[in-house]
C-alpha cells in the first residue's frame, strides 16, 4: 500500500508540473512527507526532475530569456550550500514544519496576487538577490524554487515564457545539486534505485499533464493547484506539529 501511494503522488506531482511547469516538489515534498523522510524525497525528486525539466526547456526553448535565467541562476546557486547543509543535519519534523509553511504562504501568495503588478519591484536588483538567495536555501532543502517561481511569474507575458525560464533555471539548480548531493552522501544507491521504481510514474504524469494543459484555462488551473497547495501545507504542518 505505501508503494502505491508513493507511486501515486508521484503521478500527482509530476502531472502537475505537466501543466504548470513547476509544482511537482511542493506536491511531491508534501504527500511523500507523511511515508517517508525528507532527505529521500529530495534527492528522488531531484532525479526525477532533471530528465522532465531537460524536455519541457527544449521544448520552450524558443520562449527562453536569457536576461532572466542568467542572474536568477547565480543567486539561486549562492542559497543551495547552506540549504543542502540544513537537509544533511536537521531534525526531520522541522524540516516538515517549515516545507508546510512554505507550501502553505506560496499558495496564499498565488491566492492574493493582482493582475498587474508594479513595475519597479520587477526590476529592483534587491528584490531580485533576496528572492534568488532564499530559493536557493529552499532548494538545497526540499529542491523548491518557491519564490522563483512567484518572480518568473511577474517578468514573463503568458505560460510558454514561464514555463521556459522556470523550468532552465531549475535544470541549472538540479544539475548543481546533483554533484553536491553525490558529494555530502545524500545521493546514493538506494535513492538511484528508488527513483527508477518510480520514474514510470513521473513519465505517466507528465504525458497526461501537457495532454490536459492544452484545453485547460489558466484561470481553472490556478484555482485547482492554490487549493491543493493549501490543503496540502495545512496538513503537512499540523501532522509535522502533532507528532513533535
Amino acid at each position: 500500500m505505501e508503494n502505491i501511494f508513493l507511486f501515486i503522488a508521484t503521478l500527482l506531482a509530476y502531472f502537475t508540473k505537466g501543466i504548470t511547469g513547476f509544482g511537482n516538489t511542493l506536491v511531491m515534498g508534501s504527500l511523500f512527507s507523511f511515508v517517508v523522510p525528507n532527505r529521500i524525497t529530495t534527492p528522488v525528486d531531484l532525479i526525477l526532475g532533471i530528465p522532465t525539466n531537460i524536455y519541457i526547456v527544449w521544448r520552450e526553448r524558443k520562449n527562453i530569456s536569457l536576461r532572466v535565467v542568467i542572474p536568477l541562476s547565480l543567486m539561486l546557486l549562492v542559497g543551495i550550500i547552506p540549504g543542502t547543509f540544513l537537509l544533511k543535519v536537521g531534525s526531520d519534523w522541522i524540516l516538515k514544519s517549515i516545507l508546510g509553511i512554505v507550501v502553505l504562504g506560496m499558495a496564499l501568495e498565488m491566492l492574493t496576487r493582482k493582475p498587474i503588478e508594479d513595475e519597479a519591484k520587477k526590476n529592483n536588483p534587491i528584490f531580485l538577490v533576496i528572492i534568488g538567495v532564499i530559493s536557493g536555501v529552499l532548494a538545497g532543502l526540499y529542491g523548491i524554487g518557491a519564490l522563483l517561481v512567484t518572480y518568473v511569474s511577474r517578468t514573463t507575458t503568458n505560460k510558454n515564457q514561464f514555463r521556459a525560464n522556470i523550468c532552465c533555471v531549475f535544470l541549472v539548480d538540479n544539475i548543481f545539486r546533483f554533484f553536491l548531493y553525490l558529494s555530502t552522501g545524500i545521493l546514493n544507491k538506494e535513492i538511484f534505485i528508488f527513483a527508477l521504481f518510480l520514474s514510470p510514474a513521473a513519465i505517466l504524469g507528465m504525458i497526461i499533464g501537457i495532454k490536459v494543459d492544452s484545453n485547460m484555462k489558466e484561470e481553472t488551473l490556478k484555482k485547482v493547484v492554490v487549493a491543493l497547495l493549501i490543503i496540502s501545507g495545512i496538513a503537512l504542518f499540523l501532522k509535522s506539529f502533532l507528532n513533535y
